[in-house]
């Protein structure tokens, strides 16, 4: 069969790929903390041409989508002026435990308070407690006057967590990212400490969110690109079919 035809389903998959993974960078532009993905691409197997030259001629079988980065670049910070919304400036995270136990890590700072058997905790928008720098969730005490959630401790409690190598992290639901092997094991620190490697302090910010780091402009283009290039790898497949058709009739 005509390797075209390989070479151009190949390519139709992997740019598929990255139109899927752009659309959901710009579902997610004005998602708080949400960092956006970027696909990497890769050759498929080379095999040896059969000819009489004196060295081997190599033909490849098309393209990959050999896997996704994430771009780890912060987003704007803008001020709220919310006691409950914060923002980690630095390569750092909030730790979150889910329902199901299982802990995750987000840039979202927009947190709000939750109850749970008669105590109230620092919860994120899905309900999941915000854990401190020891792994527990963060317990708000009332005041004895008002009744109402102390947060003037809140900034001091709230755990800042970094990873020696974020990229590794995989991506989980609304926006959250788990630790692999890759990514090394969660480190707490503290607010105005610097990471390992790093000169740049980790400082936790009340009042203030990071926005969405999807750049929409730079999307866009991303589509038009991935629209071609399948549009591209399409017609290479409608040839090889004429082409085909053309060997067939001459037989």
């Amino acid at each position: 069969m005509n390797a075209g035809f390989y070479s151009g389903v190949s390519g139709m998959i992997a740019f598929q790929k990255e139109m899927d993974v752009t659309a959901n960078n710009i579902a997610n532009v004005n998602t708080t903390g949400f960092k956006p993905m970027n696909v990497s691409f890769g050759d498929l197997l080379y095999t040896e041409m059969d000819t009489h030259a004196s060295e081997s001629v190599m033909t490849g079988h098309g393209v990959m989508a050999s896997g996704n980065r994430w771009s780890m670049t912060a987003g704007l910070y803008e001020q709220t002026g919310q006691s409950l919304d914060f923002a980690i400036h630095g390569d750092g995270f909030f730790a979150i435990e889910q329902g199901d136990g299982e802990k995750v890590y987000t840039r979202n700072g927009a947190f709000k308070i939750g109850v749970d058997k008669n105590k109230s905790y620092l919860t994120t928008a899905e309900g999941n407690f915000v854990l401190n720098a020891s792994g527990k969730k963060i317990e708000l005490k009332a005041h004895e006057e008002s009744n109402l959630p102390d947060l003037s401790a809140l900034k001091d409690n709230i755990g800042i967590y970094t990873f020696s190598n974020p990229y590794g992290l995989t991506a989980t639901d609304h926006g959250c990212f788990q630790e692999t092997e890759l990514s090394g094991k969660a480190e707490a620190m503290r607010s105005g400490k610097s990471k390992k490697g790093s000169e740049q302090p980790l400082l936790l910010m009340q009042g203030t969110l990071e926005n969405s780091a999807v750049d929409l402009t730079e999307e866009m283009v991303r589509v038009i690109q991935s629209q071609r290039a399948f549009q591209l790898n399409a017609k290479i497949v409608q040839v090889s079919d004429q082409i085909e058709d053309i060997i067939n009739s001459l037989r």
